[in-house]
């Protein structure tokens, strides 16, 4: 078990990491506490409360700087808030403990096989608000949201490559992955806390590391805005995923 110091440092470097580029923080977090010995009914509501910190007030340095799209976050949310509710009920009734870890680790392999995947295809133009097509966006919302509640992560790099390939900016498709990710977990997190309840000592470090360090990825994110290219928002993240992923699921199957 990692002490409450080593826990925010983790947060801290992940969140800088998920703010400033799309993603990383519970597709990779989630799966890493798993191998350090952690209840997987304890690490994704763990991070959902973590996440649903760094959303909102990630989400607000992100409006600050004009990088949120709302329309596109009502979207999303429509699909996102149904896969949550799903992937909840699953994780706090239906499965038993060693088939979420699988779960979560099969999760994590997929998510990034998608991200290297479409890291070599996403596009560079941007579409005006009216142009981004809201059923797609709500079906992007239904898998995102069901990665996020089933697995703690999954979220954030399949909706910013999603947002870029819909028309968004790079920048604008972190800051809007952002906002409607806080709003997903919030209502996760109150399922699973109706249900299996928060673990906090695990919580609130990885709350307070992410807490302290979204007003400097966002401030980062908007620096990097047209310098930043797409592939780069997805290739690397997306092969340690991968990796990280594979490790998780051979671990818990020579169990």
């Amino acid at each position: 078990m990692l002490n409450f110091v080593m826990l925010m440092a983790i947060a801290f470097i992940l969140e800088c990491v998920d703010n400033a580029l799309g993603g990383g923080f519970g597709t990779i977090l989630s799966p890493f506490l798993i191998l350090f010995g952690y209840d997987p009914k304890a690490v994704v509501p763990a991070i959902l409360f973590s996440e649903l910190v760094s959303g909102f007030w990630g989400g607000m340095w992100h409006t600050k700087y004009n990088n949120v799209n709302y329309r596109a976050v009502g979207a999303t949310l429509v699909g996102s808030l149904t896969g949550t509710a799903a992937a909840t009920i699953m994780i706090g009734r239906v499965l038993p403990d060693a088939m979420i870890k699988q779960l979560i680790a099969l999760i994590t392999v997929i998510t990034g096989i998608v991200v290297i995947i479409r890291s070599y295809s996403l596009i560079a133009r941007t579409k005006t608000k009216k142009e981004i097509s809201a059923s797609k966006t709500i079906l992007l919302g239904l898998v995102v949201g069901f990665n996020k509640a089933g697995s703690g992560g999954g979220y954030g790099p399949l909706s910013v490559s999603g947002y870029i390939l819909l028309g968004l900016a790079p920048a604008v498709a972190v800051g809007t992955t952002t906002v409607a990710e806080g709003v997903a977990c919030a209502f996760g997190l109150a399922l699973y806390s109706q249900m299996i309840g928060i673990t906090l000592p695990l919580a609130a470090p990885i709350a307070i590391g992410a807490f302290i360090a979204d007003p400097i990825s966002a401030w980062a994110n908007n620096k990097l805005k047209e310098k930043l290219k797409p592939p780069f928002h997805g290739r690397y993240i997306g092969m340690g995923m991968t990796a990280l992923g594979l490790l998780t699921l051979l671990k818990t199957l020579s169990r």
